[in-house]
């Protein structure tokens, strides 16, 4: 009877939340990996099948609506209420939609990673839904040139446009915040040696608390990284205040779920059966899942074969 219920629930996701951009066929197929190697298979499956009504999937419409709010909330409405200050508290819109225009045409937006990346696909989406002119948007090759230093120690950049006063970096996610910190650290460091006034910023759809707190740190984003969604540690799968299993039903033993998972995960990713750097995330949008998931959830193949709940395009 529980089972049952939990499949409704989930069908009503795919039709109503996950605007049917999940298939009931594909979480059946995924079921259907819980074969009862570890506790009895109706069991294994009603613990999955619960995990996964409670896990959080954006689809591409509500993206495309985070992806204006971060614009607005994190970059248009701030920069004008500093041009207001700047003009004593003006309300002349003509005043302030120029300084604006300047600030905007003076700014360019970087997708963080390679182009082919998922911070890189977004810009294409928060250029359209946000009206922006596709010249506001580089890569890092196109934005910037180096050299080698007199000594020879370090490569510094410098902005190919002389009118460029401000950079953008931005991602889809932030998990633990090592693999943007180890892309970006060089290029930060280069940047600031011969731009030291330059305005350099990050924004991100979701960021953890650990991981916007590390791009925050003087070497990185010096405060200046933000996101729209903030996910403390409640957002932690097996966190002791986690909020995905707080009003769990009497039958459900926490434990049971952490050792399922970890089994499991641990025959699909060896060294991370709870996601990359025990991220215990439990999140995709429809463009990827990040890898901060336990693999279960999105996993192709490992040890043993595995039809994936959601998909996760993994980098080669």
């Amino acid at each position: 009877m529980e089972k049952i219920l939990l499949e409704s629930k989930i069908r009503t996701l795919i039709n109503h939340a996950w605007d049917s951009e999940v298939t009931w066929a594909e979480i059946e197929a995924w079921l259907n990996n819980f074969d009862g190697s570890f506790l009895e298979k109706s069991e294994e499956q009603l613990y999955a099948i619960f995990a996964i009504s409670r896990y959080m999937y954006f689809g591409k419409r509500l993206v495309r609506e985070m992806l204006k709010s971060l614009y607005r909330d994190h970059f248009y409405s701030p920069m004008r209420q500093r041009i207001r200050r700047n003009f004593n508290g003006t309300l002349d819109h003509r005043i302030i939609d120029n300084a604006y225009t300047l600030e905007l045409n003076s700014t360019r937006f970087i997708g963080v990673g390679n182009p082919s990346e998922s911070g890189a696909h977004l810009l294409y989406y928060f250029r359209q839904v946000n009206y922006l002119s596709k010249d506001l948007f580089v890569d890092l090759a196109a934005a910037l040139t180096y050299q080698v230093s007199r000594d020879r120690s370090e490569i510094l950049y410098d902005i190919r446009e002389k009118k460029i006063t401000r950079l953008v970096f931005f991602d889809d996610i932030v998990g633990s915040g090592t693999q943007a910190s180890e892309y970006l650290t060089p290029y930060l460091s280069g940047i600031k040696a011969t731009n030291p006034s330059i305005d350099i910023r990050f924004m991100s759809l979701f960021a953890t608390s650990a991981g916007l707190s590390k791009l925050n740190e003087s070497k990185l984003f010096d405060g200046k990284a933000m996101c729209l969604f903030e996910l403390d540690d409640s957002f932690k799968a097996f966190d002791a205040d986690s909020r995905y299993f707080s009003t769990s039903p009497p039958w459900f033993d926490r434990q049971k779920m952490f050792d399922l998972t970890e089994d499991y995960g641990k025959k699909l990713w060896p060294n991370h059966p709870f996601g990359y750097k025990n991220g215990q995330l439990l999140i995709s949008f429809s463009h990827n899942t990040p890898d901060n998931v336990p693999p279960i959830f999105w996993a192709v193949s490992g040890q043993i074969p595995w039809a994936p709940a959601f998909v996760r395009y993994h980098k080669q």
